[in-house]
């Protein structure tokens, strides 16, 4: 088990009502977890809570939120310095709008977060850096390991690169926020597949995703941010719930919710129907 989480609640600081509400989520080792929702239910939030981005955490004495057996209920009061070692350890990240550095080449962008988190052979790591770059690059006819100018790169290319870069971090769990939204179906779909086999089955990736049916194709697990409605004050406050009817699990070609098998076409209509506009 890498997460279990009860009767959590996800909040920031300029505000005191929730965006997010976990009353149960368990993600174990080698799954490819992905949260799908409407807008504004918490998606980004997931990631920057189980990711330790940001300090989210509303917690309470029947709240839990184990990390490999360790609470992480009060670990933002540890200090940057512990919390930038649980990073470095544990998780790379692959974010919406990559986060490249311009300044930098392309190979010193895909090895800069292995350097950082203290591996320090260089002439190794673009070796590695290089063959990643001919799997995913293929189309920039790069020779022999040559440099390439990120600011020439297309914003497919960059993506591909953020992959990279994440990929050569070998962390335990990758974390990544719409990872396949400047790229066509054809491309995402072949990155998806590189990325699962990359990882492994001991490695865990946990997704941001707006495509469903990248979700249905790839994930172990599918985790449904429902949209709740409460009022407070007389004014209607939406939040995103987690409960264990959100949580949508794959065993070979059969998918079980809240205890009952479903074919994928159900699944797939349950989904859809969350996204659906309801008639006002």
């Amino acid at each position: 088990m890498i997460y279990n989480i009860k009767n959590l609640s996800c909040s920031y600081s300029t505000s005191v009502r929730p965006v997010l509400e976990i009353e149960q989520l368990q993600i174990e080792n080698g799954e490819r977890v992905f949260f799908i929702g409407p807008s504004g239910v918490g998606k980004s939030t997931i990631l920057e809570s189980l990711g330790l981005m940001n300090n989210t955490i509303q917690a309470d004495s029947n709240s839990v939120f184990d990390f490999l057996g360790e609470s992480f209920i009060d670990i933002w009061d540890k200090g940057e310095a512990e919390l930038k070692k649980k990073r470095n350890e544990n998780f790379s990240f692959i974010f919406q709008d990559n986060n490249l550095f311009g300044s930098m080449t392309g190979y010193q962008n895909i090895i800069s977060g292995a350097i950082i988190n203290g591996e320090h052979e260089i002439s190794s790591l673009k070796r590695k850096a290089a063959v990643l770059v001919g799997e995913l690059l293929s189309d920039l006819n790069i020779k022999n390991g040559e440099d390439f100018n990120i600011l020439e790169m297309s914003g497919g290319q960059k993506q591909r690169v953020a992959f990279a870069r994440a990929i050569i971090a070998n962390k335990e769990i990758l974390f990544a926020d719409e990872p396949t939204g400047n790229l066509d179906w054809y491309n995402a779909e072949k990155l998806m597949i590189y990325l699962d086999e990359k990882l492994g089955s001991d490695k865990t990736a946990i997704i941001v995703t707006h495509d469903i049916e990248l979700a249905l194709k790839f994930a172990t697990k599918i985790v449904l941010i429902d949209k709740k409605c409460e009022l407070i004050n007389g004014e209607e406050n939406y939040y995103g719930i987690i409960n264990t009817n959100s949580i949508y699990s794959k065993n070979d070609n059969t998918w079980t919710n809240a205890s009952e098998d479903k074919t994928l076409e159900k699944v797939r209509s349950e989904i859809r129907s969350k996204f659906i506009p309801k008639k006002i």
